[in-house]
């Protein structure tokens, strides 16, 4: 129950950074549509939206989606809710205050919606079944019964976002259920659990909305997964869903025991794909 009041917290404040309207760090990744390399910016058609509602990794903050993972949808009239809303259900609701979200026809799971900083927001859960490639995705919204939003994004198999807080600093967390911060640095040779999303394929079939399994047979990225800290690999002992959580990976990992001392770069890959590098202290 520690562990999951920690973590309900840490999403809490991974949603309030996110509903603020503003992106505490711009991460880049390496484009791709699993198992083909693809330019990004050079060959991947364009998002094309209408109202400029825009769908981002719920991490990073880059356009795009990716099957399972976290969204979050920006734009102006999508919804009359003022203020937040948050589901608190498990399952998540595939409607929320009288919102709808279709990604590829399919009905998306809600996080929450609100209306801060000028701008509407809607946080999903991607459906497991979306399409993946360039412009391969219709993003529908949906309020009350009427179409708002309609626009297309690229779709990435694998699209890795480290969540940050206070600006860069990677969510991670101790064995003892604290969150790594300047205040509370990590110690080499600890084991961390390092938050993300958008990491890929798993190794079973789940169900849309419902948390992911909290006893094994856990789910598991079919991709192994890297974490490269201070440019030194580290290593991953599990990579996959956080237990219980819908759309939230996580990926555990030793702090190599020769680590320095310091703010210390941080970022995540797999053979296909990196997440953006954010900052993890290390004493």
């Amino acid at each position: 129950m520690k562990r999951l009041a920690t973590l309900v917290a840490i999403l809490a404040a991974c949603a309030a950074t996110s509903f603020a309207g503003e992106s505490s760090i711009k991460l880049k990744k390496t484009p791709f549509y699993r198992p083909h390399y693809n330019a990004r910016k050079a060959n991947a058609a364009k998002p094309r939206a209408s109202g400029g509602a825009v769908i981002v990794n719920a991490a990073s903050y880059e356009e795009g989606i990716s099957p399972g993972g976290l969204a979050t949808i920006f734009g102006d009239n999508l919804t009359t809710v003022t203020g937040i809303v948050y589901a608190y259900a498990n399952p998540l609701p595939d409607e929320l205050a009288g919102v709808q979200v279709f990604v590829g026809g399919i009905p998306a799971p809600i996080y929450g919606i609100a209306y801060a900083g000028g701008q509407d927001q809607i946080s999903i859960q991607v459906p497991y079944a979306a399409p993946t490639g360039p412009g391969a995705a219709e993003i529908q919204v949906v309020d009350e019964g009427t179409t708002v939003a309609d626009f297309f994004t690229d779709s990435f198999t694998e699209d890795p976002g480290i969540f940050t807080y206070d600006g860069n600093f990677a969510i991670a967390e101790a064995s003892d259920y604290s969150l790594i911060g300047p205040d509370n640095p990590a110690n080499p040779g600890e084991p961390l659990v390092l938050y993300v999303t958008g990491l890929g394929p798993l190794n079973q079939d789940l169900v849309d909305g419902y948390g992911s399994p909290t006893s094994p047979p856990l789910a598991e990225t079919v991709d192994p997964f890297q974490v490269v800290l201070d440019n030194e690999i580290c290593t991953v002992f599990f990579s996959g869903l956080a237990p219980g959580f819908v759309g939230l990976y996580q990926v555990n990992f030793y702090v190599p025991n020769d680590a320095a001392s310091g703010a210390l770069k941080i970022y995540i890959q797999s053979t296909y794909a990196n997440s953006g590098v954010a900052t993890l202290p290390v004493q």
